[in-house]
């Protein structure tokens, strides 16, 4: 009987100026879990600080949230995502793979403000609420 398929592991990204939210699949790959927030430091410290977690966590493939074209965010978010995007592709060997992230925020906002969080909770949070979307998504 051959060996059942190893389940793909992936971590989710959803990249801001300031801040990075994350999300995981679970172990066996068939459910996304919010997983935190790391604070920017520059492209390529958190590279390495992802490429240690995705380690850590035995990730087998990445997901980055790409903004869509015109998005109203903030000024050249799509560029930003775009170049964190090749610079995590050159620096490790798992594939990237760019999912759009329309509206990811306002849909966190309005699931965590539908679980009761205050709003000075929901700052908190949102980034990797907003990553957990990009994943199901994906």
């Amino acid at each position: 009987m051959p060996e059942p398929a190893q389940p793909c592991r992936a971590l989710a990204l959803d990249v801001g100026r300031a801040r990075i939210g994350l999300a995981v699949t679970s172990p066996r790959g068939d459910q996304a879990l919010a997983h935190g927030v790391i604070a920017r430091r520059g492209t390529r410290l958190d590279i390495a600080q992802l490429v240690s977690l995705a380690t850590q966590l035995q990730v087998t493939q990445w997901v980055v949230g790409l903004p869509p074209p015109g998005d109203p965010g903030p000024a050249d978010s799509r560029g930003l995502v775009l170049r964190f995007a090749q610079a995590l592709r050159a620096a490790q060997p798992l594939a990237v793979d760019l999912v759009d992230e329309a509206d990811t925020t306002a849909l966190a906002h309005d699931e965590l403000r539908a679980l009761g969080l205050r709003a000075a909770r929901r700052r908190v949070v949102i980034d990797a609420h907003a990553a957990k979307i990009i994943l199901d998504r994906w």
